[in-house]
């Protein structure tokens, strides 16, 4: 038998659309072992939707063949549908799962490339795989960023799923030159501001047009949350991932009241979390 995980991850960060994704200490847990056939068990709280393609169970069967069939138990902590990026961490943990039952140890490189192609946003595959704050290039590398140790994550997890392909239908196919230039201004914010925890730069991050803006009308909420996080003195807030979820960077002494303020906001449609960021991806 052997065991992996992998933890969620927080895609997008406003203006980084498909290029920022941050790992959150929520995980996917897989254990398998040797079968004389494929079998898949899930014990956590979430798990996949009815007639849904099982995450875990194709990175098993895609990393080892279908001709090693294995059983896997799944632990999953991560709500799925939310912009958390679930379907990356099963990727990664059922595919390290069942290559170290076959006693193969792949290099996180390798495990990262079979992710981003299952997964097709190699943002959230980056998180996934490697933790910590990281960034996709054209040429489809990634690279760990800096993140200012005193910035910490509160997640608005409403009750309610938004899936990743009504998002993407709902982006315009074209940009003005203005909103083009106006969301790299907010990206170097955003990524110097995250690096130094200047809250000048963080502010001057928000209110992303690429993606947030045009989806509003799918997640009424988010501007609600995003507005009672800011208000209550978050640094920074935003959609997780295509939503619904909204993540807010905070300081240590400002959490308590961000949460109440998104508490607040959300009622009793969803949950706060208060995760750590996953400063190890792959375990």
């Amino acid at each position: 038998m052997a065991e992996a995980s992998a933890p969620a991850s927080s895609a997008n960060l406003g203006a980084g659309f498909d290029t920022l994704a941050l790992a959150i200490e929520l995980r996917c847990r897989v254990a398998a072992a040797p079968s004389n056939d494929w079998q898949i068990e899930h014990v956590g709280e979430h798990r996949p939707l009815t007639g849904s393609q099982d995450a875990v169970l194709a990175a098993a069967r895609l990393a080892v063949g279908p001709e090693h069939p294995m059983h896997l138990t799944v632990d999953n902590d991560i709500p799925v549908g939310r912009g958390l990026g679930s379907s990356a961490a099963a990727y990664a943990a059922g595919a390290l799962a069942a290559w170290r039952t076959t006693g193969v140890e792949p290099t996180p490189d390798r495990l990262f490339c079979l992710v981003a192609d299952l997964e097709g946003h190699s943002d959230n595959a980056a998180a996934a795989v490697f933790g910590g704050l990281q960034t996709v290039d054209v040429a489809g590398g990634n690279h760990r960023l800096a993140l200012h140790p005193d910035l910490y994550p509160v997640l608005a997890v409403p009750e309610v799923m938004l899936f990743t392909n009504d998002a993407r239908a709902a982006l315009p196919t074209s940009f003005s030159r203005d909103v083009v230039v106006r969301s790299v201004q907010r990206a170097v914010a955003l990524v110097e501001g995250l690096r130094t925890g200047e809250p000048a730069l963080l502010a001057a991050a928000g209110g992303d047009e690429i993606h947030e803006g045009p989806r509003s009308k799918l997640n009424p909420i988010a501007a609600d949350l995003i507005e009672a996080a800011q208000n209550a003195g978050a640094g920074f807030a935003c959609w997780s991932g295509a939503g619904p979820s909204v993540l807010a960077m905070v300081t240590a002494t400002g959490r308590g009241e961000v949460v109440a303020a998104m508490e607040l906001a959300l009622g009793s449609r969803g949950v706060i979390l208060t995760p750590e960021i996953a400063t190890a991806g792959i375990e």
